[in-house]
């Protein structure tokens, strides 16, 4: 396997805040090509020190940002939503721990990147370009798997200086803001067991631009706990999880309401048996359960108190996971089954009038079962990778109604053409992808892959019966509707890359083309009930779910080197444009090109190791831009960031950061757009990145 990894430190909330890097290198059992964040592992004496950085959002998102072809749409300070080669929120597939989370929100407010809770060993792998099947399914846009390493916490080795027990706690302060994030873990662990545990405390009070007015509703907290144990004996394992992560108030200003509350919880079961050295099956039962509430009057201004609205949502998601590994055909096959169901349920209502009630969602059902093959072969010259999956997925719903269907016609036309509707369907899906590998010299090798695709619509684009601001987190300002009948999507995709490394240096070039057919996205309603609705509510018509064409096309380039024997250089650049075929228009929020540079200085300050970075992050201007959703172009910008990374001692380490070092005022193009009034930043502008801040972290371990 041709990994490339990138040092960001995911899990320096607990553990380390610095970074770790590997160099290129081959796996002989897979030739998936998979780019790998990791966080420090427990003991910084066994990686190289490269990129000192500490998350500078709640959820984590800024840690994955230098990531070829990946960026960060964002609606609030705990909303990351990911963005690989522009294909945006559910087409890109995110497990954490194994568990495929499902969020209660339909506006993403709880987006998969908010349930991480860093652990010591944590990784987040992105498969860069064609994903294998085996990687999970409804893979169209990528699979990132946020995931701790259980090898080494089941291995006794790899504990320091031979104790059976060891943890670290730190501590974060961010200025202006009063930010503040405390984080700890602890693991015991003997030759054939383990238990560990992690907790997190996160919470700030605002933020500011870059000209010092302050972002709307930037504030948010967050507490959260994981325990985790495991056993192994002869060829078995097993390894237990289970996670609670609580989010207090926290502001969404891209949305029409902030977050109230969100209780998530998830859990797995994991067995794994041994069969041979090169055999081996791996069972996953997990779940996830998700009580959510937000609301338009808590946390921001409300023009009357019959507009004030509280949607009440909650979501249910339980899996099993089977996959058997073997020797097969001078390579390696992977046969693999697939089980998962979600349920979701949204009731909307008003505090102010008790009458007043939407029966939204109601127990809004989605089953999939899928099977699966993977055969990879690694020879001297090639690497080949060759897999297919079939999925079957049902969905359907209850019937919903509202207090408002006595009262407005429209309304009830609406939600009586739903319920006489029939909400079951099935959606029968075959995916897949093949990667080549031609090793043309000891430093040169050229890759080539293909796919196919799918991804079945989500419970909201099919059973929003009601024209409302449901969009997954897109957040465009339409109203929106569901459509029974939506097909699903199909993305084939192409690619063509080449590796050139040497001795100091790799470069490594990607180009991609994918052709989405049946693209789900918003058309102009023709539902005269639906526009009358959204039309008294908005003064806007609003859009509708449905199945257009796309193409995505880009490039996206990785360069790391050494310029001396104390210094590195490190940068991604990222270009991809998208359009609609069915007309002449761009998809929405699509992020510009950019290009990150990281140069490190490895020195000493006082016999203690000190690492310095100069980061720079530039994002061209965006003007393909999605003139049917009123989409705005946005600037360019330049960014500075400087960090530094002291281990006083084997067991603790300072960080500081100055983020935004020139206090730059800027709004990324995949940020959202303000909808809150009386705020110093006007309601259709977009919200702006933090300016000059401060940063110090201090991490014991023991």
């Amino acid at each position: 396997m041709k990994k490339s990894v990138v040092a960001l430190a995911l899990a320096s909330a607990l553990s380390s805040p610095v970074g770790v890097a590997q160099t290129l290198q081959h796996d002989n059992k897979n030739s998936t090509e998979v780019i790998t964040v990791i966080g420090s592992p427990i003991t910084l004496s066994t990686s190289e020190t490269i990129a000192p950085l500490t998350n500078n959002q709640a959820d984590f998102g800024d840690q994955l940002v230098t990531l070829p072809g990946l960026s960060i749409a964002r609606n609030g300070p705990v909303t990351a939503l990911i963005q690989y080669r522009g294909m945006f929120g559910p087409r890109v597939g995110v497990t954490i721990d194994g568990v495929n989370i499902n969020g209660a929100g339909p506006n993403a407010m709880d987006s998969p990147l908010s349930h991480v809770l860093p652990e010591p060993g944590m990784t987040a792998t992105l498969y860069r370009g064609i994903t294998p099947v085996s990687a999970g399914i409804e893979t169209t846009g990528g699979q990132l798997h946020i995931q701790s390493d259980a090898h080494n916490l089941f291995n006794y080795a790899n504990v320091p200086n031979g104790n059976e027990f060891q943890g670290s706690v730190s501590a974060s302060v961010v200025s202006p803001g009063s930010g503040q994030q405390y984080q700890g873990s602890g693991l015991f662990n003997t030759d054939n067991a383990f238990v560990s545990a992690a907790f997190i405390h996160q919470q700030r009070d605002e933020r500011e631009s870059g000209d010092g007015m302050l972002i709307p509703n930037a504030h948010y907290q967050r507490n959260g706990v994981k325990l985790r144990a495991g056993y192994e004996w002869g060829k078995h394992q097993v390894d237990i999880s289970y996670q609670n992560l609580n989010t207090n108030e926290s502001g969404t200003p891209a949305l029409a309401m902030d977050i109230a509350f969100i209780d998530a919880a998830w859990y797995r079961f994991g067995y794994r048996y041994n069969q041979s050295d090169a055999s081996y099956l791996t069972l996953s039962v997990f779940g996830n359960d998700n009580q959510h509430t937000m609301d338009n009057f808590s946390q921001r201004p409300l023009m009357m108190p019959a507009m004030a609205r509280q949607n009440d949502t909650d979501s249910v998601a339980q899996g099993i996971d089977v996959t058997y590994v073997m020797p097969w055909q001078d390579g390696e096959l992977t046969l693999g089954t697939n089980l998962l169901h979600n349920r979701n349920n949204s009731i909307i209502t008003n505090p102010n009038n008790a009458a007043f009630f939407v029966n939204n969602f109601i127990n809004t059902e989605r089953d999939t079962a899928s099977i699966f093959a993977q055969w990879n072969r690694d020879t001297e010259r090639y690497l080949t990778t060759l897999g297919t999956r079939f999925t079957q997925i049902d969905m359907d719903a209850d019937p919903v109604n509202s207090n408002m269907v006595m009262m407005n016609s429209a309304i009830a036309t609406l939600v009586d053409n739903f319920n006489q509707s029939s909400q079951d369907e099935t959606y029968n899906m075959l995916d897949i992808a093949a990667t080549f590998q031609y090793r043309v010299s000891r430093n040169t090798h050229i890759v080539i892959g293909a796919s196919q695709k799918n991804r079945a619509p989500t419970y909201f684009e099919r059973y929003t019966s009601l024209p409302l601001g449901i969009t997954g987190g897109m957040a465009d300002g339409f109203n929106y509707i569901g459509n029974l009948d939506l097909d699903n999507e199909t993305a084939r995709q192409i690619e063509l890359g080449i590796d050139v490394h040497t001795d100091k240096w790799t470069f490594s070039p990607r180009f991609f083309y994918q052709d989405v057919e049946n693209y789900i996205t918003g058309m102009p309603s023709t539902n005269m009930a639906a526009n009358m609705v959204s039309t008294m509510m908005t003064g806007m018509a609003p859009f509708q779910w449905t199945n257009t064409d796309a193409v995505i096309k880009g490039i996206d380039v990785e360069l790391h080197g050494q310029l001396t024997e104390s210094v590195n250089v490190n940068a991604v650049a990222s270009v991809q444009h998208g359009n609609r075929d069915d007309i002449d228009d761009a998809l929405f929020r699509i992020a510009p090109e950019q290009l990150i540079t990281t140069v490190s200085w490895q020195t000493s300050l006082g016999n203690a190791p000190l690492t310095m970075q100069l980061i720079s992050e530039l994002s061209g201007r965006q003007s393909h831009v999605s003139a049917l959703q009123n989409e705005q172009i946005t600037a360019g910008f330049g960014l500075i960031h400087i960090n530094a990374s002291w281990q006083i001692l084997p067991e603790l380490v300072v960080t500081t950061r100055l983020n935004n070092a020139f206090d730059k005022y800027y709004a990324p193009h995949t940020a959202g757009i303000n909808r809150i009034m009386g705020s110093e930043l006007p309601q259709g502008e977009r919200v702006p990145g933090a300016g000059r801040e401060w940063q110090l972290s201090m991490r014991y371990q023991f």
